[in-house]
């Protein structure tokens, strides 16, 4: 069959899956396969990498074999198979050195020959973390465009480009999202040269050049031997005018020969203090894409994604994301703290022991969690938290575990069913408190000003 009929299928069978996948999904795993031909009624299609083979085969077989069939109505089968790079042992050193980009400085020096067991030239910049790659970054409502423009870039779906500035507070996930980029590109070519460098990188190597009398050697590998730049924590630039006019050289270079650039940075261009405003004005170029913190269904698909295959139960996980409501990192750490004391102490990984790990869990600031308002409704109706977890249907207990219900479901994000679960109860016992709660306030009897007041404390971060 005709390469021109193959292609002409395989992008109707596109069309269809592009409907049946999210779009980041079907940017990251549809968009870079490649017709290559139709042998013994088996579509072969080009994939970049092994890895991506093994996961299309594993979650995507079926739906795109039923494209395909539908495509070229007549009954076909799948086939992948991994674009082969040239070239004999330089490629193979470029795949073994996907997450970096070698030096390409051949002018003065001859090429050195590589010893067995070592690596390749000294990597430019710095590594890349293996896991921070694409499909091992969970989407929700509060990254979602940053995600999307990130795979944008990474996948070059535009001929003009312009800079990415990921902004975010501290841990939640801005460096993982820069390296997917660094990562998607070499995986589609090694040949790609990245570079992954802090701002205070970048500074010191600047300083160390102009000491060393090799600021040419600098210029040459920021302007003239980078395909990409990711440059992180962009806010440390603050008061340095030499590497600040250093570094608007370079971005103008790789702006005018169409580079791609992404930034991070916990402040906004304009609120970096001591910025020069030709960086400032570069900076801000192009898209500021900011990332929130999760929300509480999307802190457990975090967990459950970071548990890497251990057995962790649900109720387990819905605790932890109830009780760190600040940043990735410390979701991390709080699930990293229950495998290790769970492996440690031979014990299973339950709530009893979650709730050990989260009381010697330093999370930063005052956050309002389901276990903050407990804390705050004991102290109020003189009950304990065994009261409210318990059986019993005295009013004294009911009223509080309602009022706590209520409490939990209007300031936090969490869902009436991990609600319930909080208080050993089903998600309609939560439903029922809140509406419970809710008569009592638009009946505006004494039940009411004792809600309003714990509200009013609340909102004072008085708890």
């Amino acid at each position: 069959m005709l390469l021109d009929s193959v292609c002409s299928a395989w992008s109707t069978a596109k069309e269809m899956l592009r409907s049946q996948i999210p779009d980041h999904g079907f940017l990251l795993w549809i968009e870079p396969l490649k017709p290559l031909c139709l042998r013994d009624n088996s579509v072969v299609l080009q994939c970049p990498n092994d890895f991506s083979r093994k996961w299309l085969l594993e979650h995507h077989r079926d739906l795109l074999e039923k494209a395909l069939q539908q495509a070229f109505s007549k009954p076909v089968s799948l086939a992948l198979e991994v674009l082969q790079r040239s070239g004999g042992p330089e490629s193979a050193q470029q795949e073994h050195q996907q997450e970096t980009s070698p030096t390409h400085d051949n002018s003065r020096t001859p090429k050195q020959l590589h010893l067995p067991g070592f690596g390749g030239p000294r990597p430019v910049g710095r590594l890349l973390r293996r896991d921070f790659t694409f499909d091992r970054f969970v989407v929700g409502s509060c990254n979602d465009l940053a995600y999307s423009a990130a795979l944008s870039l990474a996948s070059r779906k535009s001929d003009t480009w312009l800079p990415l500035f990921v902004l975010s507070k501290t841990g939640l996930g801005k460096s993982h999202l820069s390296q997917a980029v660094g990562h998607h590109i070499l995986n589609r070519d090694p040949s790609f040269r990245v570079l992954y460098v802090t701002a205070e990188d970048f500074t010191s190597e600047m300083v160390d050049s102009l000491q060393g009398n090799t600021l040419n050697r600098f210029k040459d590998k920021y302007r003239a031997s980078c395909d990409v730049l990711i440059l992180e924590d962009v806010q440390f630039l603050s008061g340095k005018e030499r590497t600040q006019k250093e570094l608007s050289y370079v971005l103008d270079s790789l702006m005018e020969s169409g580079k791609r650039l992404v930034f991070t940075s916990d402040h906004r261009p304009c609120e970096i203090p001591k910025l020069h405003d030709t960086v400032r004005s570069r900076l801000a170029q192009g898209l500021v894409a900011t990332m929130e913190t999760p929300d509480f269904k999307t802190r457990v698909r975090i967990l459950k994604k970071k548990a890497n295959g251990n057995q962790v139960p649900q109720e387990v996980l819905e605790m932890l994301a109830s009780e760190i409501v600040t940043n990735v990192r410390e979701l991390e750490s709080g699930l990293n703290g229950v495998l290790a004391r769970s492996r440690l102490l031979g014990t299973p990984i339950d709530e009893a022991l979650a709730m050990e790990v989260l009381k010697n869990l330093q999370v930063a600031g005052k956050q309002l969690t389901i276990g903050s308002i407990k804390k705050l409704i004991c102290k109020f109706y003189q009950v304990t938290e065994a009261d409210l977890l318990s059986k019993s249907r005295k009013q004294t207990i009911v009223l509080p575990r309602q009022v706590a219900m209520y409490l939990g479901r209007r300031y936090t994000d969490q869902s009436f069913q991990a609600i319930g679960r909080s208080f050993n109860r089903y998600h309609a016992t939560a439903l029922h408190s809140v509406n419970a709660v809710e008569k009592h306030i638009k009946a505006k009897n004494e039940i009411s000003k004792q809600v309003f007041f714990l509200c009013e404390k609340i909102e004072a971060r008085d708890f």
